[in-house]
């Protein structure tokens, strides 16, 4: 049986014999062993400095990146994984001296500076800095309800209305197929099918690059967006297209082709987000397209859907909830057409 002596330090018990430190983990009681009560209290004091001293380690901010990391960014999709790992990343270096109780607002506004004229960018860090404080309050390392950045304000974000071209698609094409040397590429022909597969269907990079041949059916090629899978499990089923066939003809023609990933590398391996990011940005950097993402193809997408079938079509494309998530995909890439009043 443990009991607690009005002479020692916080937290600290005997029990069976010996002196425990014992610390709250959530609901959780954690015991740790210190010394045996006949060594005497130097000996309980020696232990306890050792553990204080393993613990400001682990408390570190450099500690509490890479647990949360390994346990909660590792159920991330791979997409999110690696933007996951640069956020943190910069973190890490520029919060190096601090533990995880010792972050303040202050200190945090001071971060964001750096990112004031780029609003994605800052309040990505933000989110990144909020969700590392949330962990540090589950692990033990900070008091409940003391997150530094709940006081913080989001920047505002001026709404993307870019809208990529047909021609502007053609051209990318063109400079993913042809290096800067003015040879062909070698996995030229499965970046278009990419970039076809992605005007097509309107889905997101990384929900294609996981796409399995299982998923490829008689019906057409089922979806089930990494966003959607853990709130409202909305899956999609992109119908076949004459189009849509041929691009999947190309890929199943292509030497070294995966039996499981659709998209795969010349060694047959799937093909990773930055590996397939990288090959865009050239490509687009060679055909001189300015201020175009990867992702604009599914604004540009959506927006033909909505603009030919209308937006409820436009929303089963994209699996959202609402229509008002689809709005934000297509009511700034072109102007409304409307009758004058009379």
């Amino acid at each position: 049986m443990s009991k607690r002596r009005s002479d020692l330090p916080k937290r600290v018990y005997e029990k069976g014999g010996a002196y425990w430190h014992v610390r709250a983990e959530g609901k959780k009681r954690i015991w740790t062993r210190l010394s045996t009560i006949r060594d005497g209290l130097p000996a309980l004091y020696r232990a306890l400095a050792d553990m204080e001293q393993a613990d400001q380690a682990r408390d570190s901010m450099a500690a509490l990146i890479a647990d949360w990391l390994a346990e909660v960014g590792s159920r991330h999709s791979v997409k999110t994984q690696a933007n996951d790992a640069y956020q943190t990343r910069t973190i890490s270096e520029s919060f190096q001296e601090f533990r995880a109780q010792e972050v303040t607002a202050p200190a945090i506004v001071e971060f964001l500076k750096h990112f004031s004229d780029k609003p994605r960018t800052y309040n990505a860090y933000r989110s990144m800095l909020r969700e590392l404080m949330r962990f540090a309050e589950e692990k033990g390392y900070r008091p409940p309800g003391t997150n530094p950045v709940d006081s913080l304000k989001t920047m505002s974000v001026k709404a993307r209305t870019r809208y990529i071209t047909d021609s502007e698609v053609r051209r990318i094409k063109v400079a993913v197929m042809y290096g800067d040397d003015g040879k062909r590429t070698r996995s030229g022909h499965t970046i278009c099918a990419l970039i076809d597969m992605a005007y097509l269907t309107g889905q997101r990079i990384g929900d294609l690059l996981s796409l399995r041949w299982s998923d490829v059916g008689k019906q057409g090629i089922a979806f089930q967006p990494a966003k959607t899978e853990g709130s409202t499990g909305a899956q999609v089923l992109i119908a076949w297209t004459q189009r849509l066939r041929d691009v999947v003809d190309r890929l199943r023609a292509l030497p070294n082709q995966s039996p499981d990933f659709v998209f795969c590398t010349l060694q047959g391996q799937p093909y990773t987000y930055s590996g397939a990011s990288t090959a865009w940005k050239r490509a687009v950097k060679r055909a001189g397209v300015k201020d175009c993402h990867f992702h604009d193809l599914r604004g540009k997408a959506l927006t033909d859907v909505d603009r030919g079938r209308g937006i409820m079509e436009a929303q089963r494309m994209g699996a959202h909830s609402t229509q008002s998530q689809t709005a934000d995909y297509v009511r700034h890439k072109r102007a409304l057409k409307v009758d004058a009043t009379r």
